[in-house]
């Protein structure tokens, strides 16, 4: 008999603990609708950027003003700009209206 598998020599299955199991299925059902929380700002955060971004390049066809950032604080400290005042559209533009001289 080769391939075939024997029924005694199988071990029964184990039974849970039921205070256990479901200990173990609460905890991942906290943990699941957290990342679900954390999905669902993340999608949030990044639909009002693309309208803003929408925004922007609209009023930029017409020629009117960009509208200003959000304030936005997500405790990533590595990337801030907060020093930066102006867009970087308007820097390049100002640049390459008005580029610097070499006058060496």
């Amino acid at each position: 008999m080769q391939g075939s598998i024997d029924a005694r020599s199988s071990k029964p299955p184990v039974k849970e603990d039921e205070v256990d199991r479901d200990k173990r299925h609460e905890s991942t059902e906290k943990q699941k609708s957290a990342k679900d929380l954390k999905k669902k700002e993340e999608k949030k955060k990044n639909l009002e950027r693309q309208e803003l971004e929408t925004r922007r390049v609209k009023s930029r066809q017409r020629g009117e003003p960009e509208e200003d950032s959000p304030n936005e604080n997500d405790g990533d400290e590595g990337d801030d700009d907060s020093d930066d005042s102006e867009g970087m559209a308007s820097r390049l533009d100002r640049i390459l209206d008005d580029p610097p001289r070499a006058d060496t």
